[in-house]
C-alpha cells in the first residue's frame, strides 16, 4: 500500500513538473498568441500602406484627367518615353515635359533634355530645382491638340501630370523666382494689361471677364503688344464674346509685328487652323516690317531675304 501510495504521489509530482515547465502547451499556447497579435499588426499595417498607395495614385489619376482637360500653362507632365520613341537607350525611359503655352485647344510643350531610368528620379529631379537650370528644357516646341494630349495620356506615354502651386512643386521652383522689376516709366496699355489680367483672376466679381474684355480692349487699342495678345485670346477662346478667328488673327499679328515672340507664335498656330490663312505671307509680312524672327524650318522662300 505504502508503495502505492509513493508512486502515486510521485506520478503527482511529475504531473505538477510537466504542467509549469516553460516548454509545455500552456506556454506555447501563449507564445503563439502573442507571435499572432504581432502578424495581425503587421497585416494590418501592410494594408493600410497598400489602401493609402491605392487612394493616392487614384487620387493622381483624377487631378491629371482635370488638369488635361482643363490645362494651364507650366503644367509638368510625367512622359514614359518608351511609347512614343522605339529609338532608345535602356537607361532612357521617363522625361519630363512642360506647358509653355496654350492657344486657343493647341497645348505647346517642351520636352526635358533629360532621360531618367526611374519614375522616381523625375520628382527628385524637381525637388533638386534642376527645371530651373538654363537648358533644362529643349528649345524645339510641339503643339499638341487636346485631343493628341488625351490619347498621350490614354496610351499611358503621359503617366501623371502636376500642377505648380505658386511656381513650385514638391518643395521647390520650376521656373527661376525672378524679383519683379517696377519701373516709374509709362507704357501705354501697360496698366490696362495688368488689371485685364488681375480681373480673370478674380473670383469675386460676377462680371469679371467682361472688365478684363474691356481693359485687354484699352490696352490693344494703345498698342502695348501683350495686351493684344491677350485680347485676341479672349476671341480665340470665346470668352464673353463670340468667338471669332479673325479677330484673333488680326491682334496676334499687331502684336507680332512689334516683334512679340507670343504674338508671332500664336498667330502661326491659329492660321494653321484657318484654309484662307497663308503663313507665307505672314512671315513675308513680318520680314517687311523689319521684325528679327527665325523659323527652323518652312516650306517656302522669302524674300528679299530668307529666315534662318
Amino acid at each position: 500500500m505504502d508503495r502505492i501510495k509513493a508512486r502515486k504521489g510521485m506520478d503527482n509530482t511529475v504531473k505538477a513538473a510537466i504542467k509549469f515547465r516553460p516548454d509545455n502547451g500552456w506556454f506555447n499556447s501563449q507564445y503563439l498568441t502573442v507571435a499572432n497579435v504581432l502578424k495581425i499588426i503587421v497585416f494590418l499595417t501592410l494594408c493600410f500602406f497598400i489602401y493609402k498607395k491605392s487612394t493616392q495614385s487614384q487620387q493622381e489619376n483624377d487631378d491629371s484627367l482635370i488638369y488635361l482637360a482643363m490645362p494651364k500653362v507650366d503644367d509638368i507632365y510625367f512622359l514614359d518615353f518608351r511609347v512614343l520613341s522605339d529609338n532608345l537607350r535602356p537607361n532612357e525611359k521617363y522625361r519630363i515635359a512642360k506647358v509653355v503655352d496654350i492657344t486657343g485647344d493647341v497645348v505647346t510643350l517642351l520636352y526635358g533634355n533629360i532621360f531618367y531610368l526611374r519614375q522616381q528620379s523625375l520628382k527628385d529631379s524637381i525637388r533638386y530645382g534642376q527645371l530651373r537650370y538654363k537648358g533644362y528644357f529643349e528649345s524645339k516646341r510641339y503643339d499638341l491638340s487636346l485631343t493628341q494630349i488625351k490619347a498621350m495620356h490614354d496610351s499611358s506615354a503621359i503617366y501623371m501630370v502636376k500642377r505648380p502651386d505658386k511656381n513650385m512643386l514638391f518643395g521647390n521652383y520650376i521656373n527661376d523666382p525672378k524679383t519683379d522689376l517696377s519701373t516709374n516709366l509709362y507704357i501705354p496699355g501697360k496698366r490696362e494689361n495688368l488689371a485685364g489680367l488681375s480681373l480673370l483672376k478674380s473670383d469675386y466679381l460676377e462680371n469679371n471677364v467682361e472688365q478684363a474684355f474691356e481693359r485687354f480692349s484699352s490696352s490693344a487699342q494703345l498698342g502695348f503688344a501683350q495686351g493684344q495678345v491677350n485680347f485676341a485670346q479672349m476671341y480665340l477662346n470665346g470668352d464673353y464674346i463670340n468667338k471669332d478667328l479673325t479677330q484673333a488673327l488680326y491682334w496676334f499679328k499687331q502684336a507680332a509685328l512689334q516683334s512679340d515672340k507670343a504674338g508671332v507664335l500664336k498667330y502661326v498656330i491659329v492660321c494653321r487652323q484657318v484654309s484662307s490663312c497663308q503663313e507665307a505671307d505672314f512671315y513675308q509680312e513680318l520680314l517687311d516690317a523689319g521684325v528679327n524672327i527665325k523659323v527652323r524650318k518652312i516650306d517656302f522662300t522669302l524674300s528679299p531675304n530668307e529666315i534662318s
